[in-house]
């Protein structure tokens, strides 16, 4: 898009004046904003009622504004607690009997592990004509069709088929793993 000469140098001329008046404003309020003096923002707001500051002049009066440097150098030369104890446990929290169970807990073997899941799914169900039932189940991300009787992997052996689960057994275990079909 092509804009004619005159438009441009109108265009900056313009742009450069309201930058001037932008850079004019900011330095006024600069030189407006003295320390002690309220803000603009704080100026608009309404102005406490004489309830509310006689109550927290209240509220005050009972403090002693005063600095007492001799007490303040008595407390600063008192010595430091021992450092004896554990800062992350609370004072008094766990007697002798409690930290004696604590440690029966924790000298308990931690139970076995389960073991991994079987690399078996079971993603399929079928009922051929005669009655017979297969299914279809991933083995290590390989569909297989299984009938009752079959091996897969060479590990689980296929003990039955129903139209909700297939049922293997492991031959290393002798466990019975049943893997429902997904809904």
């Amino acid at each position: 898009m092509n804009i004619p000469a005159g438009f441009k140098r109108w265009g900056v001329i313009v742009l450069g004046a309201v930058c001037s008046l932008l850079v004019v404003n900011l330095v006024a309020q600069y030189r407006n904003m003295q320390p002690g003096r309220p803000h603009a923002v704080a100026r608009s707001l309404p102005a406490p009622s004489a309830r509310v500051v006689a109550h927290v002049a209240d509220d005050l009066a009972k403090y002693d504004p005063t600095v007492h440097f001799e007490a303040l150098s008595e407390l600063d030369s008192r010595p430091l607690p021992g450092a004896d104890r554990n800062p992350f446990q609370p004072v008094g929290a766990i007697g002798p009997q409690a930290q004696a169970q604590q440690a029966a807990v924790v000298a308990a073997p931690a139970p076995p592990p389960p073991p991994p899941p079987p690399p078996l799914k079971a993603v399929g169900y079928n009922e051929l004509p005669g009655g017979k039932k297969e299914a279809m189940v991933t083995f290590n991300e390989d569909l297989v069709v299984v009938h009752e009787g079959d091996t897969v992997g060479g590990k689980f052996k296929v003990v039955k088929i129903e139209p909700s689960m297939v049922v293997v057994q492991d031959g290393e275990t002798q466990k019975t793993i049943e893997l429902p079909f997904p809904q």
